[in-house]
């Protein structure tokens, strides 16, 4: 069977009881949180495929990469997954979930990538230029990462507006080459 056919069929499932419970957005919270526990953690992803590792060990390991305070839907479904075979597809059904979520609550992901700490003002600036251009409600990340000299990246959904330094040499280099091979 496909990974993704698994993953959205469980993430369908959790949704549709976390709605009927009105815990979808507790749920969501845990979710966010394991994708993140799984980004910097790699071992979480190697216990779940670690026969050896025990259902509870798994099981605690799932409640905990969700926080300190995650609802009963949470757990309820961790239990399910484990108990089915499934804990593998963990990480997945939670970036799943986390989708439809978004979808039906009709909720922006946006992503600001500075070279440098940028004010809290600065913040609220580029917050607003995306919602006043957004038809749902925004989720908005900041980060940093100094690799792009000068500038930002800003990212809403699947767009991206690159006007880091880094983006401009880029362009420069590719330009370059491009007219080095028209040339050769």
């Amino acid at each position: 069977m496909n990974t993704g056919k698994i993953s959205a069929r469980y993430a369908k499932a959790l949704y549709q009881f976390a709605l009927e419970s009105n815990s979808e957005t507790e749920v969501y919270e845990s979710m966010k949180l394991v994708s993140a526990s799984y980004k910097s953690v790699p071992q979480l992803r190697e216990a779940m495929v670690n026969p050896t590792i025990s259902k509870q060990k798994k099981a605690d390991l799932l409640i905990a990469a969700a926080g300190t305070e995650v609802c009963d839907e949470y757990k309820k479904f961790v239990d399910l997954v484990i108990e089915r075979k499934r804990e593998s597809f963990f990480q997945s059904i939670s970036l799943v979930y986390q989708d439809l979520y978004r979808k039906e609550k009709n909720i922006v992901i946006s992503q600001l990538v500075t070279a440098s700490p940028v004010s809290d003002a600065e913040i609220v600036r580029m917050r607003k230029a995306v919602e006043n251009v957004s038809t749902g409600s925004v989720e908005f990340e900041t980060s940093v990462d100094p690799d792009l000299i000068g500038g930002f990246v800003l990212n809403v959904e699947t767009y991206q507006l690159d006007a880091s330094i880094k983006g401009q040499l880029r362009s420069v280099r590719d330009s370059l080459l491009n007219n080095n091979s028209k040339n050769a």
